[in-house]
């Protein structure tokens, strides 16, 4: 589905399929919202459809890394070769650490991502990270994002919004977004997995 077609959708919820009471230009802001909502949503509760992979290779030296440009929360480092997660420090924790084992630790500062222990050579890594959705990149013809699996959702939650635009009412725009929450964490949370915290003999 494209977004032309998931703001058509949004027309026949609203009873305006010949463009008299909405543009496509306000449509697709509203749209572009919905989905940078779903970003966070995606984010704070930990649903796995919200993550991104972006790879990378070391240079030998080199300590500093650009992040990917819709990067917004990490959710880990790792080093393809060895099969490791790197330690991600605090400013507090990089600032002590001394001289760490080569390409073993991390910290972002700023849009660069820094690696401890400068690299002897090439590394492949792998930042597994929650990006922000861009809504400068959105236009008719482009493909709905995550792979379609939340333009109901989207499609629901821009035509309620339209409705109530005209109402001003805030505790409606509080609802609405509650139950786009509501409808994401009821599909999707049960894909990732949960670790359940035992009790060992030693606790």
């Amino acid at each position: 589905m494209t977004i032309a077609d998931l703001i058509d959708n949004t027309r026949l919820e609203l009873g305006d399929e010949l463009k008299t009471r909405w543009s496509d230009a306000q449509l697709l802001r509203v749209v572009g919202k919905a989905y940078r909502r779903l970003s966070h949503v995606l984010y704070r509760n930990d649903i796995e459809l919200g993550r991104c992979l972006y790879r990378f290779t070391t240079e030998p030296g080199r300590d500093d890394y650009p992040l990917p440009a819709d990067f917004m929360a990490d959710y880990g480092l790792y080093r393809e070769d060895t099969a490791t997660r790197l330690t991600k420090q605090s400013d507090d924790s990089w600032q002590q650490q001394g001289t760490p084992a080569e390409c073993s630790t991390w910290l972002i500062r700023g849009e660069t991502l820094l690696v401890g222990g400068a690299p002897t050579g090439s590394i492949p890594l792998v930042l597994i990270y929650w990006p922000l959705f861009d809504t400068a990149t959105l236009d008719m013809d482009s493909p709905t994002p995550f792979g379609g699996k939340l333009d109901d959702l989207v499609s629901e939650y821009a035509a309620l919004r339209l409705k109530n635009i005209d109402e001003m009412d805030i505790g409606a725009d509080t609802q609405l977004l509650a139950d786009l929450e509501n409808n994401l964490l009821n599909t999707y949370s049960a894909i990732s997995p949960v670790t359940v915290q035992r009790r060992g003999w030693l606790v």
